[in-house]
């Protein structure tokens, strides 16, 4: 498989997460972690779109991406808070 097929294989698969988690309830409407897979999920898409040179505005999308990297990092940390004073 060349290089640019397994970057829209990526990219598929990330648009698959995607749809699947606004489909169906894999997590909990309000978890921490439901958000993080979704927004990690949108950024794999975002950096293959740019390797595929399909996206016209790539710096914008970069900072996009950072942050919900940010927001996914957060996401995990308070879903970790939560746990921790759970047990």
């Amino acid at each position: 498989m060349e290089e640019k097929e397994q970057l829209r294989r990526i990219r598929d698969l990330a648009r698959e997460i995607m749809e699947t988690l606004l489909q169906e309830s894999f997590f909990n409407r309000g978890s921490h972690l439901r958000d993080s897979v979704e927004n990690l999920a949108n950024t794999v898409a975002a950096l293959a779109e740019i390797q595929l040179e399909e996206d016209k505005n790539a710096h914008d999308t970069l900072r996009y991406t950072i942050t919900k990297m940010r927001i996914a990092r957060n996401a995990v940390e308070q879903e970790k808070q939560t746990k921790k004073h759970l047990a």
